[in-house]
């Protein structure tokens, strides 16, 4: 049991826990996927706030114009998507 346990410990120490380059490569994706879920999350939210409004029988018009910001919303995920 006891040479599983090291064999497990010398696998984990192949990383240097002070590798600062992994560190921060791993926080800038880190943050990329943030960013990216926010954007998403605007995006659905817009879409469901519009889909009420169909709903409640506005005209259409009024909602395509609402809809318009979803360009600017799909072209920021894209670049995030992009970047990853």
């Amino acid at each position: 049991m006891q040479s599983a346990t090291s064999g497990a410990a010398r696998r984990l120490r192949a990383i240097d826990p002070l590798d600062v380059d992994l560190l921060e490569s791993l926080e800038a994706r880190d943050k990329s996927l943030y960013d990216l879920v926010s954007a998403a999350t605007r995006y659905r939210s817009i879409l469901h706030e519009q889909v009420q409004v169909l709903r409640a029988g506005k005209d259409p018009e009024i909602v395509r114009g609402a809809l318009r910001r979803w360009q600017n919303i799909l072209r920021e995920i894209r670049k995030l998507a992009g970047e990853l």
